[in-house]
């Protein structure tokens, strides 16, 4: 159910009582205040475009789209957890480069996947052709995400982070999350009664930069072998509703005089060339630019790898461009690699026992379903009803939670287990809330979701040596809060909205 069927807007028009039936204060504020900040964060999202684009009735002259859904208020997050997270995201980003490094790993963790999910195995025989032809381009770009939530199964317990997922691909929400962060400080200076009565630091946030500035390291660190200008090659999806969190860092990149081009996936094909010598052209206008780095903006979805998609995709993978990302570390994005890296001994693989141990206590319990333990919960509703089944896909929207999943199970054929991780449920701090979207308003408890962005470059080895980092820093931070009784976070498809963290030092523990 999308945010604006299930939590619908009260309509006493009173202001909002001190505290409710779930324990938590309420926010002050009145009737005649939140209409103000109503009208204010309006005028701010249409002014600085913090929009989606309404991709399917866009008009060859204009084009329409809504605001994305946001909070009013900033929702109160532990100061402590937030430092917290920001600085794991260097070991996060170790983990993952080291893993998708080691592909004869990586291979025996995806083998089940392989024979029966579509998008495992197109993007399996394009890495296999690409190692059989040799790598021409041993440079990785990465941007990444890993997603938190807390965890407080119990009001006497302080409030500890724990791992959604880790997103290694195509990573969204960096531009619409430090609009959100720039709004709600805006805001901050501009209300009453309302934000003084609130204690708390909202955050910075310079993503746009951060992200930028990782492109531009990559770009410089390309070596070309033409005459043509260099350019960086956006792969972007063509029914676009997103423009808005992707224009920015393309404008950032021109300001600085690389030039950055968008190529829409189905049109590669025809808009680029594969030299002898695996330099990528990319023909614009009548002029050709060398390409040297492809940042991945589409890709993600089984539907794009027909026979052009998986063509297209071997193309930008045999080139010598640096790829954002390239695709082993596409292959970590799956939920199956998250599964693997949790199981005893396989951090100290890739990592330090000191960093190992920081990331370790951030896992949930997870379990594949194929395995006899996790079909026996899931089909057991008392049992089940504590977990959220995941299947390996991106994009928000396709979890099965709680007691949907015995049923769902029993529609799995045996060889479809393979596709789903069975993950115990983050029993979630619920915060007050203030949250809007272009169809209604909701105040209640919410819960959070911080997500930290990463940015590395590294140089794989050739003869199975470790890679060797280059650039390796947690570049910012999204934060999205949905109402307490909502499932899904996915803000696009309208589960969730783009928030700010009010950081305090309340409730939390940093050793879990």
């Amino acid at each position: 159910m999308m945010l604006g069927q299930q939590v619908p807007w009260r309509q006493d028009k009173q202001p909002l009582s001190e505290t409710d039936g779930h324990g938590l204060d309420h926010i002050p504020i009145d009737d005649d205040e939140l209409q103000d900040l109503i009208d204010q964060v309006k005028d701010y999202q249409l002014t600085h475009g913090f929009l989606l684009k309404l991709v399917r009735v866009e008009e060859p002259t204009t084009v329409l789209c809504r605001p994305v859904n946001v909070s009013i208020i900033p929702t109160a997050f532990p100061g402590s957890l937030f430092d917290r997270a920001l600085d794991l995201q260097k070991a996060c980003n170790q983990l993952y480069i080291h893993a998708s490094s080691d592909s004869e790993w990586l291979h025996s963790v995806l083998q089940p996947l392989l024979k029966e999910d579509g998008l495992a195995k197109s993007l399996w025989q394009i890495w296999s052709h690409v190692r059989d032809a040799g790598v021409a381009q041993d440079v990785v770009c990465g941007i990444f995400r890993s997603d938190y939530m807390l965890r407080q199964p119990a009001s006497e317990r302080p409030a500890s982070l724990k791992q959604v997922e880790m997103n290694t691909f195509s990573v969204a929400g960096a531009c619409h999350a430090e609009r959100a962060a720039n709004m709600h400080k805006h805001l901050k200076g501009t209300l009453t009664a309302a934000d003084s009565r609130r204690s708390g630091v909202l955050p910075t946030s310079e993503n746009i930069a951060k992200l930028t500035n990782a492109l531009r390291a990559a770009h410089r660190t390309f070596e070309p072998r033409t005459s043509h200008r260099t350019c960086i090659l956006m792969i972007t999806q063509p029914i676009n509703f997103n423009v808005a969190d992707e224009r920015p860092m393309e404008y950032g990149l021109q300001g600085r005089g690389i030039a950055c081009y968008r190529c829409n996936w189905q049109d590669v094909l025809e808009q680029t060339t594969l030299c002898d010598d695996r330099t990528l052209l990319f023909h614009r206008t009548g002029v050709s630019f060398e390409v040297s780095l492809v940042y991945y903006r589409a890709g993600y979805e089984a539907g794009e790898y027909d026979l052009p998609g998986r063509e297209t995709r071997l193309r930008l993978e045999l080139s010598r461009a640096i790829k954002c990302p390239d695709i082993l570390t596409h292959l970590t994005t799956f939920k199956v690699v998250q599964l693997a890296l949790a199981a005893p001994g396989v951090l100290e693989r890739f990592l330090s026992q000191e960093a190992a141990d920081a990331l370790r206590p951030t896992f949930m319990d997870m379990h594949a379903l194929s395995s006899s333990e996790a079909l026996a919960i899931a089909r057991n509703p008392d049992q089940a009803n504590d977990y959220v089944l995941k299947p390996n896909l991106e994009g928000g929207g396709h979890n099965i939670f709680r007691n949907d999943i015995p049923d769902f199970v029993e529609t799995l054929a045996k060889e479809q287990y393979a596709d789903y991780v069975l993950m115990k449920m983050i029993q979630p701090q619920f915060k007050q809330g203030v949250l809007m979207t272009p169809q209604e308003l909701y105040q209640g408890p919410v819960v959070s979701e911080l997500g930290v962005i990463g940015t590395c470059l590294w140089r794989r080895s050739a003869d199975g040596r470790e890679p060797e980092v280059i650039g390796n820093e947690a570049a910012g931070w999204t934060f999205k809060s949905k109402p307490s009784s909502v499932d899904e976070m996915s803000v696009v498809k309208g589960y969730g909205c783009f928030d700010c963290p009010l950081l305090t030092d309340n409730g939390c523990d940093v050793s879990q």
